[in-house]
């Protein structure tokens, strides 16, 4: 995860204080940290255990090795038994878009996932949102879905060039956090598409035009050269002994 994307992990995570998380996909701990450290108990899920991953560095983790769409619907049927509810969750284990759809589905089927925020890691990623966009988030329990809660980027160079990765989706179940449709309101465009339209034109040879950041300083410098001129024009004498015959003018026109 980039230090912007971890950062928003911390942040939902240090706010909600879950009383139980689950973390699907944890390769050297770097997101079960920040997870482990404001949660109560974490069930942690992926095929196999980074030796740095020790009980002894994350006490309260329940660890499950193995394949997370065996592993992880029979962990939430128990915790649903127990009558517990999963608070936090965060997806970023397997990135094939059927693998993503059936880890969703799995949290948003179970009766523990009832009261849940949800974070799922790499929705720029074409395979990941292709998983998403099946994922039926239309079920009453859901109250607040926003695939680009923090946007990922487009790789440039390296062994990842023109790829897209990154990015956190936040859904939410349970909270009350559904908005009215405002009328004639549109969406805005999805990062998916606009991400993909800006590397296609760089990969045809085209040339993307660069925001004008010049330009708009220009054209605000200019704004505050009137806005000064207004004021000491209105601080001289000559407007201040005029302004009675302004107000008559004003009337007599009206």
């Amino acid at each position: 995860m980039s230090l912007g994307e971890r950062a928003a992990v911390e942040g939902v995570v240090s706010s909600l204080k879950p009383a139980v998380s689950i973390e699907i996909g944890t390769l050297r701990g770097g997101s079960l940290g920040t997870v482990s450290d404001h949660s109560g108990a974490v069930h942690c899920f992926d095929l196999s255990r980074d030796p740095a991953i020790t009980s002894e560095r994350f006490p309260n983790v329940i660890f499950h090795e193995g394949d997370s769409h065996r592993l992880l619907p029979e962990t939430l049927d128990e915790l649903a038994r127990a009558g517990t509810n999963v608070d936090f969750a965060l997806v970023d284990g397997d990135h094939s878009a059927r693998g993503v759809r059936q880890d969703l589905e799995d949290l948003l089927d179970s009766r523990a996932v009832g009261h849940t925020v949800i974070l799922v890691h790499d929705t720029l990623n074409e395979r990941v949102r292709a998983g998403l966009t099946g994922v039926d988030f239309g079920r009453e329990k859901v109250t607040h879905v926003e695939l680009d809660f923090v946007v990922g980027q487009l790789w440039n160079g390296g062994a990842f060039d023109h790829d897209l990765w990154g990015g956190l989706g936040l859904v939410v179940t349970g909270w009350d956090l559904v908005e009215p449709v405002r009328r004639g309101a549109r969406p805005g465009y999805d990062a998916v598409e606009v991400y993909s339209t800006f590397r296609q034109s760089l990969t045809t040879g085209g040339i993307p035009a660069d925001p004008r950041y010049g330009e708009i300083h220009r054209l605000e410098g200019q704004i505050d050269d009137v806005h000064r001129s207004l004021q000491l024009m209105e601080r001289s004498l000559s407007w201040r002994i005029t302004a009675p015959l302004r107000r008559v003018k004003g009337l007599l026109r009206r």
